[in-house]
């Protein structure tokens, strides 16, 4: 009897719990309900009566349309993997509660009337609440906040980084403030690059702080802090596995920031260390988070030969001193064996001829990236009669 009446409770306990998350997933399902339905009626009165111009843009809306398809299919993604960390912590099934999200939103960064961006301050930051860890590199640490109930990305320099916990043991402990010189150096540079670099593929610098050279677990009184758009890791295994059409997706995106990074403002940029753990997914894209290696100088040289990759002549040659082109061709090997080289596997003649051209470093950003919207205007059109 004892037995049974514990049991009772604890049903109660669990539907106590349930309910609550029941009520969330109704009300975020019909969010993403109406934001499908009112987005597919938009296009099809758009589609419906064209002008002339409309028609010649007709893949590309079709196109924009399935993006937003697969950004709500990736949504509702979300909602069940986060439902079934809150079933574990419960104790319950994951079929009695359902999808569940997060009640932390990604920040967008707002536009003034005057087209200015307008950027978190000192004051702003210091109202950020962190919640958990995301990630630590090399320098410095990554940490989910919350920011008046939007979900940011906090950067900043702790003690417990590899590059400061290396240099606190080689120096006497009052001098251990030095140690964290460098790498506030490289945050300061990744903010500064942050606000002059803009293309849909590079996270957003939503704000920052700079007020000493002091760290502490206090935002408010932390000397340097960065606050980006927040992101989920960026997996290829995963990648690989999704349908073609995604996937082609995805290296259209990459070989549009590979050409941005060959021309940007600041001159021929390089990534000198191409990890996918520099990438994040915001909203559906994949995108570069991790620019305190980002250099602009190009490789001394002294003759050609010195102008090589791995060891391998890459047509780069040798000019006033400097391998002119080499950071372009540095970053396509890099994306390709990190990234490419997964994603581009399919059955046919052009997505060979790519993969043999990216492979040996013979082909530019901006080919790859037009050979690239080629074949997925090409898959849109093979698709479009099963879609409307």
């Amino acid at each position: 009897m004892v037995r049974q009446r514990r049991l009772h409770h604890g049903h109660k306990r669990k539907l106590s719990f349930i309910i609550p998350l029941l009520l969330v997933y109704v009300l975020v399902s019909a969010f993403l309900d109406l934001t499908y339905s009112g987005y597919m009626l938009n296009h099809v009165k758009r589609i419906a009566t064209p002008t002339t111009t409309e028609e010649t843009n007709m893949t590309k809306l079709l196109w924009e349309g399935l993006s937003r398809l697969d950004q709500l299919d990736q949504q509702r993604a979300n909602l069940s993997e986060e439902l079934k960390n809150i079933a574990k912590l419960a104790n319950v099934s994951e079929e009695s509660i359902g999808p569940w999200i997060s009640q932390l939103q990604p920040m967008r960064i707002a536009d003034t009337p005057g087209n200015e961006t307008a950027l978190l301050t000192c004051q702003d930051v210091a109202e950020i609440r962190i919640s958990h860890p995301m990630g630590r590199g090399v320098t410095k640490v990554v940490e989910l906040g919350n920011y008046r109930g939007s979900g940011v990305a906090v950067k900043r320099v702790l003690s417990t980084v590899k590059d400061v916990k290396e240099c606190t043991k080689s120096i006497e402990r009052g001098r251990w403030n030095k140690c964290f010189i460098f790498p506030n150096y490289k945050l300061l540079k990744e903010i500064l690059l942050l606000q002059q670099l803009k293309h849909s593929n590079i996270v957003q610098l939503l704000g920052y702080c700079v007020q000493s050279e002091e760290t502490g677990e206090n935002l408010a009184d932390h000397g340097v802090v960065s606050v980006t758009e927040m992101g989920t890791r960026f997996h290829v295994g995963r990648a690989r596995k999704m349908d073609w059409k995604m996937r082609l997706k995805i290296a259209t995106d990459l070989a549009s920031l590979l050409d941005y990074l060959e021309h940007s403002p600041m001159g021929s940029l390089l990534m000198a260390d191409f990890k996918v753990e520099q990438f994040v997914w915001v909203g559906g894209k994949v995108k570069l988070t991790d620019l305190d290696d980002v250099s602009n100088v190009e490789r001394k040289c002294t003759v050609d030969s010195d102008c090589r990759i791995d060891r391998r002549d890459v047509d780069v040659p040798c000019a006033n001193g400097s391998c002119q082109g080499l950071n372009a061709k540095h970053n396509m090997n890099g994306a390709y064996k990190t990234v490419l080289r997964h994603l581009l596997v399919h059955a046919g003649t052009e997505e060979t001829t790519l993969r043999e051209e990216l492979r040996s470093m013979s082909i530019s950003a901006a080919s790859l990236h037009s050979r690239l919207l080629q074949l997925l205007d090409k898959e849109l059109t093979l698709d479009s009669p099963t879609r409307t």
